[in-house]
């Protein structure tokens, strides 16, 4: 029997559109965008169940299934478990598997998709305007937990948060801090506590 498969992590939105468009043609838009609710569920076990025309295998793209509704994780249970592998294929997504009610995970070939290049640069410069903003607002205690989101890849956070100040240059002190940063960037492997430093008030003297 078919495996319904759940991509699950930052790109798995992304993951899970390029394997349907890979796999066949996709019966309709990715259904539940805004979380699943029952109507949605129901309109997907619609497709599932029915037998597309022409001979490209009919592919259904749902989730974030961390946002399902449980009623609507219940509606398309048993449908992810038996459907017409000839003809239609689920592929189901989520940004946290465990958020994903165990019913739908068990029933599932679960794969890891890592950010696209494209959504790794909307998250650096998300994370980039909030290492701003904390160090700004003098909220020091939220640049631990930023920085450490991005272990190994300080050098692009540094990166990111040049590109925010650059767009404040007229600030002072967003001025001040950019060239704090920009000293920090000069090392090749810029290390957790040297990417905090820039960010303190210690550091921007």
């Amino acid at each position: 029997m078919a495996s319904c498969t759940l991509f699950h992590g930052p790109g798995a939105r992304s993951a899970a559109l390029e394997v349907a468009y890979r796999s066949g043609r996709l019966l309709e838009s990715p259904i539940g965008d805004e979380g699943l609710k029952v109507e949605e569920a129901r309109r997907a076990v619609s497709l599932l169940q029915s037998v597309p025309v022409g001979t490209e295998l009919g592919v259904v793209v749902v989730g974030p299934m961390d946002q399902a509704n449980p009623k609507a994780s219940d509606v398309i249970l048993k449908t992810i478990e038996e459907f017409h592998a000839d003809y239609v294929r689920p592929i189901l997504w989520a940004e946290d598997l465990g958020g994903v009610v165990p019913t739908i995970r068990s029933r599932c070939l679960a794969k890891w998709a890592p950010p696209t290049e494209e959504e790794e640069d909307e998250t650096l410069t998300q994370a980039g305007w909030d290492l701003v903003s904390a160090s700004i607002e003098g909220a020091l205690w939220r640049l631990p937990a930023l920085i450490s989101d991005f272990k190994g890849k300080e050098l692009k956070l540094l990166q990111a948060v040049s590109d925010v100040l650059y767009m404040q240059a007229g600030d002072p002190v967003s001025r001040h801090l950019w060239e704090s940063v920009r000293r920090v960037a000069q090392h090749r492997n810029p290390t957790p506590i040297e990417v905090l430093s820039a960010f303190l008030p210690g550091g921007q003297s």
